[in-house]
């Protein structure tokens, strides 16, 4: 890849980013040597992880982060995993129009990402996208991930602080449990927070948070991204956990941990994808499949019998 390529990315160029992440997206051969390139000059980036149920206003809440962080003289990337559309495979809600007044801002970039049917390979396609962002020169990336399934969960595992918005009323309490949020949360925010029940929410996300691994309580901050309250204590919160991640002793061992994982993942994902392709291009494998339709065996029946056949236990 063009030296000068790589080096309008290292200075913050924003159609250099651009390029690099759609052939990211694009699956584009030539992106492994430019991460490879770039790398050394990652890690400098605090990376903040948004998820949370639709509606809790967290795009909004970005906007409001985005706009504390400017006063700071902070470089903000966004990444806005958005689902896609059902017709063009693109994403629905572009750049997010919640955003859209910090476009001009050479020191604010922004972009949405498909999820498209990318589930499996998707935290791959962020983590990528977070190497070529923070090599940029960015302070603060954050990434928008939507909903609460386990890719998202798995993405937020590559930030630095994990910030689960949720809302009074959403009538649905236990998903928060269910998804495992609470395992992974750093900071709870209830946004909406004039809505009746609100405290009811905060007391009950108080009394739930326990102590993590890495030794930090998880915060909990009351918002309403409308009028601005409480944003102030989330920056604040999130300057605290930056704080903790520094000056934490198991630090190193912490890092080492998530660069395992960061390996094992792309293994994984590279694994998955070339067994899927042996498995459906075996010459048995329709004539299996015809059988289950036919009700002559189970699914898991012929599972097992193209194991045997691919020598694979």
């Amino acid at each position: 890849m063009d030296d000068d390529f790589i080096s309008s990315i290292l200075s913050g160029d924003r159609r250099a980013i651009a390029k690099a992440i759609s052939m990211i997206e694009n699956e584009d051969s030539k992106i492994s040597n430019i991460i490879s390139e770039i790398y050394p000059k990652t890690g400098n980036a605090f990376v903040i992880g948004i998820t949370g149920p639709p509606g809790t206003g967290k795009s909004t809440l970005i906007n409001r982060l985005i706009e504390h962080y400017r006063k700071l003289d902070k470089k903000i990337g966004v990444i806005a995993i958005d689902p896609s559309s059902p017709i063009t495979g693109g994403s629905l809600l572009g750049d997010r129009l919640r955003m859209s007044n910090h476009n001009l801002d050479p020191n604010v970039y922004i972009r949405s990402m498909s999820s498209g049917d990318k589930s499996g390979g998707l935290s791959r396609y962020t983590r990528r996208s977070l190497s070529i962002l923070d090599a940029s020169g960015l302070d603060i990336i954050i990434v928008e991930s939507v909903g609460s399934g386990q890719s998202e969960v798995d993405i937020l595992k590559i930030t630095d602080a994990v910030v689960i918005v949720l809302m009074p009323e959403l009538g649905d309490d236990i998903q928060i449990y269910k998804a495992g949020l609470m395992e992974v949360g750093d900071i709870f925010v209830v946004n909406k927070s004039d809505l009746d029940s609100s405290d009811q929410m905060y007391t009950k996300l108080l009394n739930a948070s326990k102590i993590k691994n890495d030794k930090w309580m998880p915060q909990v901050v009351k918002t309403n991204s409308i009028t601005g309250s409480g944003i102030d204590r989330l920056i604040t919160s999130l300057s605290e956990r930056e704080k903790f991640l520094t000056e934490l002793s198991e630090q190193s061992l912490i890092h080492e941990h998530r660069i395992k994982n960061e390996i094992l993942d792309v293994m994984l994902d590279d694994f998955s994808k070339s067994f899927s392709k042996k498995i459906l291009n075996h010459p048995d494998f329709q004539n299996i499949v015809d059988q289950v339709l036919v009700k002559k065996m189970d699914p898991e029946q012929a599972a097992m019998i193209l194991k045997k056949r691919l020598n694979y236990d």
